[in-house]
């Protein structure tokens, strides 16, 4: 049997709207919950044929450099969700964070910070708070976290769970690295374990929340850091939505990735695959 590793992004309720569960999601992904109980059904009726499950957990503070909250604007209003702010905005005081600006608290990291982003071409993002850790949003998706408990008792194999982007001065999209490593936190830096995990199966399959962000920014470093993966990637496409308003994102994502030579497919096809 192939080596075959299965890895979940962020697959967590404050990304899914559940029609039959009284909480309301803080960053709702339309498509979602639909996405979720596709792949929790790949797991359940294909899981003999997966060697390993890695899931991935999007992890914040109430106070977090990205939360729209931390942020206010230069009448010292707030700020809405969504808003991208650029290094030019917060050089000219448009914006300014809630956060200490000390360098004992990180000051001197945020302004090198945003010149990073204005070097690599990227704004900040403000989210609304999300997948706060001990909140119910924090938690995996209810089929999901139903679907790995059976593939573990019956494989007998523990599922691996990352969390990431717990560094309340840096943004953790990628599973593998903060988008700039804070200094001293191994926890943003390039998780060399994971590389060395996935170097050593025969096929990854990748699946998720979200296609326009968190899933596009760990194939895209999975590509960066370890081409030679590259053959072994399996995008579920129907297990993956994009934030709303980043639909154009998603769909370059698909592109770029078809041209590199990455595989794209859908769970049915998948899984008639496992079940063959």
């Amino acid at each position: 049997m192939p080596d075959r590793q299965l890895l979940i992004i962020d697959a967590q309720n404050d990304f899914c709207a559940l029609p039959t569960y009284s909480y309301s999601p803080a960053l709702a992904v339309k498509g979602a919950h639909d996405d979720c109980l596709r792949l929790a059904r790949l797991i359940q009726q294909g899981g003999l044929a997966i060697s390993g499950i890695i899931a991935t957990l999007d992890s914040h503070q109430p106070l977090d450099l990205a939360n729209a909250v931390c942020w206010r604007d230069r009448h010292g209003g707030s700020v809405p969700p969504f808003t991208a702010i650029t290094a030019a905005e917060v050089r000219n005081g448009d914006y300014r964070p809630i956060i200490g600006v000390s360098a004992q608290d990180g000051g001197q990291f945020l302004e090198a910070y945003f010149d990073a982003l204005e070097q690599a071409g990227r704004t900040l993002t403000l989210w609304p708070e999300h997948c706060q850790i001990g909140t119910p949003g924090h938690n995996l998706h209810t089929e999901i976290a139903s679907a790995l408990r059976q593939w573990s008792l019956q494989r007998l194999k523990p599922i691996t769970f990352i969390q990431k982007g717990e560094n309340i001065w840096t943004e953790s999209f990628s599973a593998l690295k903060a988008v700039f490593p804070y200094p001293d936190d191994e926890s943003t830096q390039l998780n060399q374990g994971l590389l060395a995990l996935l170097a050593r199966q025969t096929e990854i399959l990748v699946a998720g929340q979200a296609s326009s962000h968190c899933v596009k920014e760990t194939v895209e470093d999975l590509l960066r850091y370890a081409p030679a993966l590259r053959d072994k990637l399996v995008l579920l496409t129907d297990c993956m939505s994009p934030v709303p308003g980043f639909e154009n994102i998603a769909q370059q994502f698909f592109a770029d990735m078809q041209a590199h030579g990455v595989r794209l497919a859908s769970s049915a096809d998948l899984l008639a695959e496992l079940t063959d």
